[in-house]
């Protein structure tokens, strides 16, 4: 199993699991919260198999990466990618940051710019700013609903996870009943998110929800996909998607008709296509 040690705690490392697979222009992929690098099965193959270098990795907190009481922030986050990018010395990659990932690729590059970077394509991303404010308006989540999530997280983490999972695959503006994903699959994301720490599950959670990453979209220079599902039901593309292209200068969005969060799943063959087509644009 490799790992990088990307960080210390009380004179421990903070080691990174990671998975670096291929050869050829490099292909960096972010996973989102709570999950992992299993989120990716339906991206890897595909990737290896059109001639790219695939690199996954556990955030601090997830997977098989180290459990470190702190460091949930985006620029820590975004120092552990860049920490890792150096050890490989990866050069001309593309990053691939779904959901929260999105927000750790586009803080990597405000911070560290783009001379190991390509180009960017942010999925079913959580930005630009989700916290709704007296002066933000236009967010969609209060600090109340934010606190009760967490709440939930501690009080009952696999109940809450179940609705996570739900929520994943739902398909917004359907009844919330009506199955749209296999159980397996639905089992499949709640057994990524039960490996995380409840620290690192909280932590991150309140970082990403309250973080304005408006600024650091407006310092993105790389060619940048944007891809978002119509119907996603976690983080509706009005809110998300759409201002995230809005505020990157060279960008494209594809909005995925009745896709909802998880159309890295749902709807992999048509992403894959997207990717690929980007990739080689």
């Amino acid at each position: 199993m490799a790992r990088v040690t990307v960080d210390k705690e009380n004179h421990l490392p903070v080691d990174i699991h990671y998975e670096d697979r291929g050869s050829g222009r490099p292909v960096v992929l972010i996973h989102g919260w709570p999950l992992s690098v299993g989120q990716w099965e339906f991206q890897v193959p595909g990737l290896l198999a059109a001639g790219h270098r695939v690199v996954t990795y556990d955030g601090r907190g997830f997977g098989a990466s180290a459990k470190p009481r702190g460091g949930y922030d985006p620029d820590t986050l975004a120092a552990d990618l860049h920490m890792l990018l150096e050890h490989l010395d990866l050069r001309e990659a593309t990053l691939v940051g779904f959901s929260s990932g999105a927000c750790t690729a586009v803080r990597y590059l405000s911070r560290f710019g783009n001379q190991r970077i390509s180009r960017l394509a942010l999925v079913s991303a959580a930005g630009p700013y989700l916290r709704r404010t007296g002066a933000h308006p236009e967010g969609f989540l209060e600090d109340s609903k934010l606190r009760e999530y967490q709440r939930c997280l501690t009080d009952d983490r696999v109940s809450f996870l179940h609705r996570f999972a739900t929520k994943f695959f739902e398909i917004a503006g359907t009844p919330a009943s009506r199955p749209t994903m296999p159980q397996p699959l639905h089992t499949r994301v709640i057994m990524l998110a039960a490996a995380a720490s409840h620290r690192g599950m909280t932590e991150s959670l309140g970082q990403a929800a309250t973080t304005d990453f408006r600024n650091d979209l407006r310092a993105i220079t790389v060619p940048t996909l944007v891809v978002h599902g119509e119907a996603d039901a976690l983080l509706p593309v009005e809110s998300t998607g759409a201002l995230v292209a809005e505020a990157v200068s060279d960008c494209r969005l594809v909005r995925m008709q009745g896709a909802p969060h998880g159309l890295i799943v749902t709807r992999a063959a048509e992403f894959n296509r997207e990717l690929m087509a980007f990739l080689e644009g």
